[in-house]
């Protein structure tokens, strides 16, 4: 029978390492977990889950330590992951059975970011609406999918590349050993704790930095410079690596143009993201995040009727992006078009009739038009969707306008329902205080 080891390095994982030893009971024959300095009950979890516990001292180094975890296992096969990471037990008979009827050498599995909502871009992809496919992670509303080699035979000399953002790719890609796909998820929940994410990239990003002055010939050290200071938001820093990498390589990936390309446009300059995303587009037309920037950075550019153009076609294309019925919205009213702006917002929330900034920028739209008995209207019906929402201004919106149109009553048990929910909206205190009729 095919076997298949567990490995994994961990460091202070109390609060993920249960759930991710749960998830593979029944799927591994075997747990690896080489420590690296715990100091909270990390040990003793992987103890109770009877793992193979050794003790690593940490170098800076993520491959170092992550290639003592393969040199621990005996299995066949070998499966990677880590602390924050999951399989969901419907996979578990798809991975099995992949073990025992392949000539692979190794699989890249779907590696699943669940983020806390679509705007969060993760390695040049924009997050997807969760359908719910899985019970893992069902919770979130978006995820972000992207390839990973994470399953692969226990083979002579195997080993990780790169003192971060670590690789076995190269070492079956120099080898010619064959690698395959297979359609089973790693879902990784690291992106949703944000306080922990936020130490995560001041942290990689240091490394990152020094694996690039230490490698300055080094394409991979300066693709992982730019995806770490991206992730830090360190613009200018995520130029210069982006440079440097474009001078060392002739095959340029696509998340290098997305990622400069954004780059540029958080720099205030657009227009030489432009060609950029164009490029992207031209080798992949349903490039998801290409898509979506796209027109923005044609709007920054000032290039008004292109941006609307680019708008609609992505919308044509990927018409669950939110943020772009936002922008066409937006471009709209800038060219003077606020009722095609109108009908652009409503159609959007006729797909999504829960979406809050929809229907906030829509009542901002129909008040700055001056249509106030319309905007009421649909702050009531804004209320019907999501009767916790608009923080406060919905209820003013509904209630203010009941009190004009002499609705004593109903504009009482709005406010009152308003001001129960958003005891502190200075627009509810006001008409609280007009006087006693409404209070």
């Amino acid at each position: 029978m095919t076997t298949l080891s567990l490995a994994m390095i961990v460091k202070n994982e109390e609060a993920n390492l249960p759930r991710c030893l749960a998830s593979v009971q029944g799927l591994v024959d075997e747990i690896v977990v080489v420590d690296t300095g715990s100091t909270d009950r990390t040990v003793a979890i992987a103890e109770s889950f009877g793992a193979k516990l050794s003790s690593f001292t940490w170098i800076d180094d993520f491959s170092a330590a992550r290639n003592e975890s393969l040199r621990r296992c005996t299995g066949d096969w070998i499966l990677v992951l880590d602390a924050d990471e999951a399989i969901d037990p419907q996979d578990h008979a798809r991975i099995r059975s992949a073990l025992d009827q392949t000539p692979c050498a190794a699989f890249n599995l779907i590696l699943r970011s669940y983020v806390l909502d679509g705007t969060l871009v993760c390695m040049d992809v924009l997050p997807t609406p969760n359908d719910g496919a899985y019970s893992l992670g069902s919770e979130f509303s978006h995820y972000a999918d992207v390839p990973g080699l994470r399953l692969c035979r226990r083979v002579p000399g195997l080993a990780f590349e790169g003192r971060i953002h670590e690789l076995l790719t190269p070492f079956f890609l120099a080898r010619k050993l064959p690698v395959g796909s297979l359609d089973a998820v790693i879902h990784h929940f690291g992106k949703v704790d944000v306080g922990r994410e936020a130490e995560k990239k001041v942290a990689y990003l240091h490394l990152a930095q020094a694996q690039a002055q230490a490698n300055p010939t080094s394409p991979q050290a300066w693709f992982n410079l730019m995806s770490q200071a991206a992730l830090a938001a360190e613009w200018p820093r995520v130029i210069q690596a982006a440079e440097a990498y474009l001078r060392l390589q002739r095959q340029i990936p696509l998340p290098v143009l997305t990622t400069l390309a954004l780059a540029y446009q958080e720099t205030g300059n657009p227009r030489k993201g432009v060609p950029l995303l164009q490029k992207v587009l031209t080798a992949e037309p349903r490039h998801r995040l290409a898509l979506a920037l796209l027109p923005q950075l044609l709007l920054q550019a000032g290039l008004l009727p292109e941006a609307i153009k680019a708008f609609r076609q992505a919308l044509s294309i990927q018409p669950d992006v939110t943020d772009l019925h936002l922008g066409l919205a937006g471009a709209l009213v800038e060219s003077g078009k606020s009722a095609e702006a109108v009908e652009t917002l409503r159609a959007a929330l006729g797909l999504f009739p829960k979406h809050p900034a929809l229907w906030d920028r829509l009542l901002q739209l129909r008040l700055a038009e001056g249509q106030q008995a319309q905007a009421a209207a649909e702050a009531w019906e804004a209320l019907r969707a999501l009767p916790e929402g608009g923080g406060g201004h919905w209820h003013a919106l509904v209630a203010g306008f009941l009190m004009q149109a002499g609705q004593v009553p109903q504009a009482r048990a709005i406010l009152d329902l308003g001001l129960k929910l958003h005891p502190s909206h200075e627009g509810l205190q006001r008409l609280r205080g007009l006087g006693p009729e409404v209070r």
